[in-house]
């Protein structure tokens, strides 16, 4: 099943659900032929021209403009594949295939000609009349294929935490999930985290914890933080008109001035230039 959207207002995507005889469709391959907003029923994701997003969700999913007025436009496939598809070594991917609880992984960074080359291929064979069962299988191994690709680049923090991963026992979890699980958390306490009250919340002692996080990100957890803070900035200072004082206090920063400090330091300019310098007029 293919189906585009193209348009300036807000409209709701046609989500299959995910039991009864579409169970077979486990998640669905959102495309983004230009930058959009995705807006889930907790959380809006700015999406980039040519990112592709898992979706599954049995709640509304809306696909709207980043920037009011602007023209956004996005493919989005539901194709039959097993829970055990034969695919490039990726446990994300693998989780949400074994899984049935709602969530979505964000694609970024990826070679577009590639990705790109594997949804119009996709979109040919969706679309060739009449379908019958070798059409079928080959939207299945394009699929299969197109998930390989994306299997090849691996998600940094800022794909991590715009995507959503079904939360279990920690200390249970793959590594490969571990980051992502964690990355979360941080983003729904960005104001307010602290190591002390991530390693309390996933049931481990503060020194242990903070070895795990240097593992998995190969740098200070409050490092990490700071350089979520820093990007979830950057973001609001170009999308919104929210006031840089807001802005500060929203991630977790009572002093405006060590906003400032921490900003400068990670773009090399200062909050109000890097809003001049980049957001649309």
């Amino acid at each position: 099943m293919l189906n585009t959207y193209i348009g300036t207002t807000e409209t709701q995507i046609d989500l299959l659900p995910i039991t009864g005889p579409e169970a077979q469709i486990p998640f669905a391959i959102l495309a983004c032929r230009t930058d959009c907003c995705m807006r889930l029923p907790h959380k809006d994701v700015a999406l980039r021209q040519g990112d592709i997003t898992l979706i599954r969700s049995v709640e509304p999913v809306s696909l709207a403009p980043l920037i009011a007025g602007n023209t956004y436009s996005a493919r989005l496939f539901q194709v039959p594949m097993g829970r055990d598809a034969d695919f490039g070594p990726n446990e994300l991917i693998a989780s949400m295939l074994a899984t049935s609880e709602d969530t979505h992984i964000v694609f970024r960074r990826i070679d577009h000609v590639l990705a790109n080359g594997y949804c119009d291929q996709l979109a040919r064979l969706i679309e060739a009349k009449p379908q019958d069962a070798i059409l079928d299988y080959e939207q299945r191994t394009i699929a299969q294929l197109l998930l390989t690709e994306l299997s090849r680049w691996d998600l940094n923090a800022m794909m991590i935490i715009e995507s959503n991963f079904p939360e279990h026992d920690l200390r249970h979890t793959p590594k490969a999930r571990q980051a992502g699980i964690i990355l979360n958390y941080v983003m729904r306490h960005l104001a307010t985290v602290t190591l002390s009250t991530a390693a309390t919340y996933f049931g481990y002692e503060a020194n242990y914890f903070s070895r795990l996080c240097h593992q998995l990100f190969q740098k200070p957890f409050l490092h990490e933080v700071r350089f979520i803070r820093m990007n979830q900035a950057k973001k609001l200072l170009e999308l919104t008109m929210q006031s840089i004082s807001d802005i500060a206090n929203s991630l977790g920063y009572k002093n405006p001035a060590n906003f400032d400090r921490h900003f400068k330091a990670h773009t090399g300019m200062s909050p109000s230039a890097y809003r001049h310098q980049t957001q649309v007029k």
